[in-house]
């Protein structure tokens, strides 16, 4: 038996959400001759990772991968980590210390003593000492990054160092910084490909970029590829790797079946079939916000329906707040406005949700605006988990000028209040 497998105790932090740790940073460390560290059976990545069969495993024989380190945690955007790749694929090492291991490294990999396993999906070498398991061979190589599209990422991409073409930022994000530099706090910002397409760009409140601001135009964007469970996001390395000068998608065509996210409106008809598994609810001039904490209103899937849902549900942050707010509404246009939609609960633990209209929210500033509250039937604790109540017909009429209509979602994770809200088919029209 070359390696045991056993139940093991993984000492790791979340690739998402990485908090940085005062410390000592091991800028080099003293390389052993090579003859002291053997080489034992070689091993691509993709045989590496197709070793893992639902349990850890401890290598305790001489095994070696050898790999080019694509990213390392010199920019503070990743901690006591690296990533790693070879022609096959590529995975994530977890360092014992941070440093002593830099972005164009040739290297040996040694693996006794390391842990091979995921965490929250995310595979990775757990238990890396740079002293002992990392023989560099070589510095100042480059890996080209494999050009992608957001639909055909996957699990088995997990790591890689990609490039992502004819993407921007969604509107929402659009000059908002990569992080939270001052309370050290990561950020998600949505990119987004011209079919709507989505994928989580994750930044550290520590990265030396965190203040930037997000660009608004379009073109290129060449980052490492992580995975949170079933998320898949993007760690940038530096500003420079964002090549992004072109006309954002849309801009030069006549397409006038595009919502305005400025217009205002006299007819809603949204049942979020548009948007796909996941994404955040911020298109057609809709608007997704996050008051406390990173979680967002998005849209999840059952047996082909699309809707729109709040959870804090295994959240990292203390509190989340998050509002969904809908496009402008021109009451002055509208003779008996009409307004009615669907919203269900599941796994309830709190009365969290709420309904609201503001006659001044400018589209940008929610906490500045006067929200009210707007008497309608919301699926609550009496109700049957994942079944539709419907809100009734809210009678608009007694408003005038531009309003907005707003669900909110308050939870606390560390309470144990973590119920899900959902909501769907948002009609306004004239009776």
């Amino acid at each position: 038996m070359i390696f045991n497998k056993k139940y093991i105790f993984l000492l790791v932090f979340p690739l998402t959400g990485l908090l940085m740790m005062p410390g000592c940073i091991h800028d080099d460390f003293d390389e052993p001759p090579l003859s002291d560290i053997p080489v034992g059976t070689v091993l691509t990545i993709a045989e590496l990772r197709d070793m893992y069969d639902n349990e850890p495993i401890l290598f305790e024989d001489d095994y070696s991968i050898y790999a080019t380190v694509t990213m390392d945690d010199k920019s503070g955007n990743i901690y006591r980590s690296a990533f790693v790749q070879d022609h096959t694929g590529a995975i994530n090492l977890r360092l014992q210390a941070p440093g002593g291991i830099y972005q164009g490294d040739s290297v040996r990999v040694y693996l006794k003593g390391t842990i091979l396993g995921p965490y929250q999906q995310m595979m990775q070498i757990d238990n890396v000492n740079v002293d002992r398991n990392i023989i560099k061979k070589a510095n100042g190589k480059a890996v080209e990054p494999t050009v992608m599209q957001i639909p055909g990422i996957n699990s088995d991409h997990q790591g890689m160092l990609i490039k992502l073409e004819d993407v921007q930022f969604i509107e929402s994000h659009i000059g908002q910084p990569f992080a939270d530099s001052e309370n050290l706090l990561s950020v998600n910002r949505m990119l987004e490909d011209c079919n709507g397409n989505q994928i989580i760009v994750r930044t550290s409140g520590y990265a030396n970029f965190a203040d930037e601001p997000a660009p608004g135009l379009n073109g290129s964007v060449i980052a490492v590829l992580s995975q949170h469970r079933n998320d898949f996001q993007l760690y940038i390395r530096t500003m420079s790797e964002l090549n992004m000068n072109n006309p954002r998608c849309g801009d030069d065509d006549d397409d006038d079946d595009d919502t305005d996210p400025g217009e205002a409106v006299t007819h809603i008809d949204e049942d979020f079939q548009s948007y796909p598994d996941h994404a955040v609810i911020d298109q057609n001039g809709w608007t997704a916000f996050a008051e406390e904490g990173e979680r967002n209103w998005i849209c999840r899937t059952h047996q082909n329906n699309h809707y729109a849902q709040a959870t804090a549900f295994n959240s990292s942050d203390p509190v989340n707040i998050m509002w969904m707010i809908t496009p402008p509404i021109d009451l002055n246009a509208m003779t008996n406005p009409v307004f009615e939609f669907e919203s269900a609960k599941a796994f309830y633990t709190h009365d969290g949700f709420s309904l609201h209209i503001a006659t001044d929210f400018d589209g940008s500033n929610v906490t500045s605006a006067t929200w009210q509250a707007l008497d309608a039937r919301l699926a609550g604790q009496a109700d049957n988990d994942n079944t539709w109540i419907h809100s009734g017909y809210l009678d608009l009429s007694s408003y005038s000028g531009i309003v907005h209509i707003a669900w909110r979602y308050e939870a606390a994770e560390p309470e144990g209040k973590t119920g899900t809200f959902r909501v769907d088919n948002v009609k306004l029209y004239e009776d």
